[in-house]
């Protein structure tokens, strides 16, 4: 195996999950985002302060995290390579959505399932800033969330990125459940 401490950007870790950030009515996409805790009910998102999502994050109470499948990577390439300075997002990509009930933000119509994140916490880290929000609202399609709120891999094909837009989705035949031991 080769070597190198030569890190600079680097992509070894996808591909990872998309979800769609929004406050206000802005979206973006993320790849850097993971559930944190679950009592409470913690998720993490990772916001450049570059974007202008995290000059929303700043002002806002919270945010929402939306999932669609890999049909939206499309999508996620044209919001995440525009930026919501000076584009309304979603009228420039006629997204359809409704206000969230309890934060300032977008529920996507076509996600399979969204959070809704009061503000926990934000810290630095490097050149990124994690925003860590308390879930306090759950929102899925019934028709693709099971009784065990497991996605049914049948019916939703996730979006992955697999870095510099480049999207993937999983075969739903390679699933592979295996007893703990």
């Amino acid at each position: 195996m080769k070597k190198t401490s030569n890190i600079g950007k680097y992509y070894y870790c996808f591909p990872q999950t998309v979800a769609m950030i929004g406050v206000q009515t802005n979206i973006m996409p993320a790849a850097w985002h993971t559930p944190i805790s679950a009592e409470p009910p913690l998720y993490g998102i990772l916001i450049s302060p570059k974007r202008y999502t995290y000059e929303l994050l700043i002002k806002e109470n919270g945010f929402t995290v939306c999932f669609v499948d890999v049909s939206h990577a499309q999508l996620s390439a044209q919001t995440g390579s525009t930026s919501g300075r000076t584009v309304d997002k979603t009228k420039a990509f006629n997204i359809t959505y409704t206000q969230a009930e309890r934060v300032n933000g977008p529920i996507l119509q076509d996600s399979y399932a969204a959070y809704e994140c009061e503000k926990f916490d934000v810290k630095e880290y490097g050149d990124h800033f994690l925003f860590v929000g308390k879930i306090v609202l759950l929102h899925f399609q019934e028709n693709v969330v099971n009784e065990n709120r497991l996605t049914n891999e049948k019916k939703i094909a996730p979006m992955l990125y697999f870095g510099k837009d480049r999207y993937i989705t999983t075969d739903p035949s390679s699933l592979a459940i295996h007893k703990r031991s």
